[in-house]
């Protein structure tokens, strides 16, 4: 009998990934995940046949669903990247990251055998006590007593997180006089997630989203907490923005963290995409998705998320600690703003969650014995605290690391900059080439070996790009004195830095000017995107290129900033 075998490729079939490693199972769990290039190091058939069935195998994509795995694991317990390992039947009842070591890419495929075989020999498994499916009707929601829910023979049942992934926040899925449905285990009632469903949201419809993130440019929205993220430019908030009205209104002036606002789905092919403008009228609305099985959903009207907590008063005068406030800063500036992510706090607070979870075990089955309710009920809330605040700082590491890069760029363009070559002079000889092409990348070779540092380089790799029939036809039209900053350009797009850099303006070409037209595409899959060459100067300089299926760029015309043929 050949061992069971699934992939996982989102965040919802992450979460339950997530359960199964936690839970009590009967056999040892391998989960091998693809490398970057979304293939296997790991043959998972080989594997699973080796196996015949003493194992259940499960491959993961590196990415989304991997991101989401590591948040719903205990440090160092997660997998990503090509590598692989096996996950003992009771890993739950000690998520030790040592009792499920990690087979690199590049070894043999023995050793992960070996390892799920060598886990058969676990203690045996203690069947979990009976539980039943129930329904009941949510009469209390608190942080601190507990979330109490009535069933319908009048019984009262707490409410308990202990089939929600720590990422989220119980609350938040629960609504006094709202349906729960869950586990019933003895008086504990634990709900399950739902499984995010996003092709319930139909072009043109609205609904309802929260905004995660907010800068002088953009804001970032979500329809479920760890599920994807939507950015959203200026014309896309700013009614009329596309159009070149209302320029003095601020992305900032519209939206805030941590507000619910409704969006309009804009699909293009599978693609999904939000938007703020024009979601009034009589368009369709769909409700918004829940965290619970049988839920309500977790977004409301009007109804807001509570603000973060403030910035310490060390970083009070610190404009690198404001949203939408970012300026250049000086060199001194730099080695102060390496990473000042608070990774110990993280350790520590990743050191009480996982010390938590084995209490929460130890109580279960003292609890069955006649362990004080109260103690355990505290318990959890104190867990449900640590979850959210190490949430909360995960989401400050990402946006001071964006900040730091930012402030690199800025610093490495300022400390790099050349003098602009003279009108009729170049950068090297073209003539001294056999074409137009040859001298192309050998320029393009050269300004990404001086813009990017020796460290940096396989961080930031030329990605693989063809050079469109009309590109340089359109590089001679504008002249010599645009060169370098074609030249600038095209290595911020190969290198993947462009959307770092606000400048850039990076943004998908539509065919007309409404911000409701179509994006432009070609008949091979690839999509038209343009960028600044340059910011404020009349008939300010574009770039478009073509974003091709596979990763490849192709680079189509330099042009004024009224031309918006592809």
């Amino acid at each position: 009998m050949m061992s069971s075998m699934r992939h996982v490729a989102n965040s919802a079939e992450a979460i339950q990934l997530a359960h199964e490693i936690l839970d009590v199972r009967n056999r040892p769990l391998v989960v091998i995940s693809t490398g970057p290039d979304g293939e296997y190091d790991f043959d998972p058939e080989h594997i699973a046949q080796e196996l015949d069935g003493d194992a259940d195998v499960v491959t993961i994509l590196t990415g989304e669903a991997s991101y989401a795995l590591e948040g719903l694991l205990p440090a160092k317990a997660h997998v990503f990247n090509g590598a692989a390992r096996s996950y003992p039947p009771d890993f739950g009842r000690d998520p030790d990251w040592q009792r499920s070591l990690l087979r690199f890419p590049g070894r043999v495929e023995q050793d992960l055998i070996d390892d799920a075989l060598a886990q058969l020999t676990v203690a045996p498994v203690v069947a979990p006590p009976r539980r039943t499916w129930v329904r009941a009707t949510v009469e209390l929601v608190s942080g601190v007593t507990g979330n109490v829910a009535r069933l319908a023979n009048g019984e009262r049942v707490m409410v308990v997180a202990d089939e929600f992934p720590p990422t989220l926040k119980l609350a938040d899925a629960l609504a006094i006089g709202g349906p729960v449905e869950g586990w019933l285990t003895d008086r504990d009632l634990a709900p399950e997630p739902t499984v995010v469903d996003l092709a319930r949201f139909t072009d043109g419809a609205v609904t309802l989203a929260r905004v995660v993130k907010v800068t002088g440019l953009s804001a970032t929205l979500a329809l479920f907490p760890i599920a994807a993220e939507y950015r959203l430019r200026r014309r896309d908030i700013v009614p009329g923005a596309d159009a070149g009205e209302n320029e003095e209104v601020k992305v900032g002036d519209v939206v805030r963290v941590g507000q619910t606002v409704r969006a309009r789905i804009v699909r293009t092919g599978a693609t999904l995409g939000l938007s703020l403008v024009d979601v009034d009228g009589d368009r369709t609305f769909i409700d918004p998705l829940t965290l619970l099985r049988g839920g309500t959903p977790w977004l409301r009207e009007g109804v807001d998320a509570l603000p973060e907590a403030p910035v310490p008063a060390e970083d009070a005068h610190d404009p690198r600690a404001v949203a939408g406030s970012v300026r250049p800063a000086t060199p001194v500036d730099i080695p102060d703003a390496g990473p000042t992510v608070p990774t110990r706090e993280l350790a520590e607070l990743r050191e009480e969650v996982a010390g938590l979870k084995d209490a929460f075990h130890r109580l279960g089955r003292e609890l069955r014995a006649g362990t004080d309710l109260e103690t355990l009920d505290q318990l959890r809330d104190e867990s449900a605290g640590l979850s959210t605040e190490l949430h909360r700082e995960r989401g400050l590491r990402r946006e001071r690391d964006n900040i730091i890069a930012g402030l690199r760029q800025e610093l490495r363009e300022a400390r790099g900059a050349r003098p602009e070559p003279e009108a009729g002079g170049s950068r090297t000889a073209r003539s001294d080439w056999p074409d137009g092409e040859s001298w192309l990348r050998h320029e393009v070779t050269s300004t990404w070996a001086s813009r990017t540092g020796a460290s940096e380089k396989r961080q930031y790799p030329l990605r693989e790009y063809v050079v469109g029939p009309r590109f340089l036809e359109s590089v001679n039209e504008l002249g010599d004195a645009y060169t370098e900053k074609i030249l600038r350009a095209l290595v911020d797009v190969l290198t993947g830095r462009a959307p770092e850099i606000p400048s850039r303006d990076l943004h998908r070409l539509r065919e007309g000017q409404g911000g409701n037209d179509p994006y432009v595409t070609r008949r091979d899959g690839g999509t038209c995107w343009r960028i600044a060459l340059e910011q404020n100067t009349a008939s300010a300089r574009r770039l478009h290129y073509w974003q091709l299926p596979g990763g490849r760029i192709e680079f189509s015309r330099a042009v004024v900033h009224d031309d918006v043929e592809p």
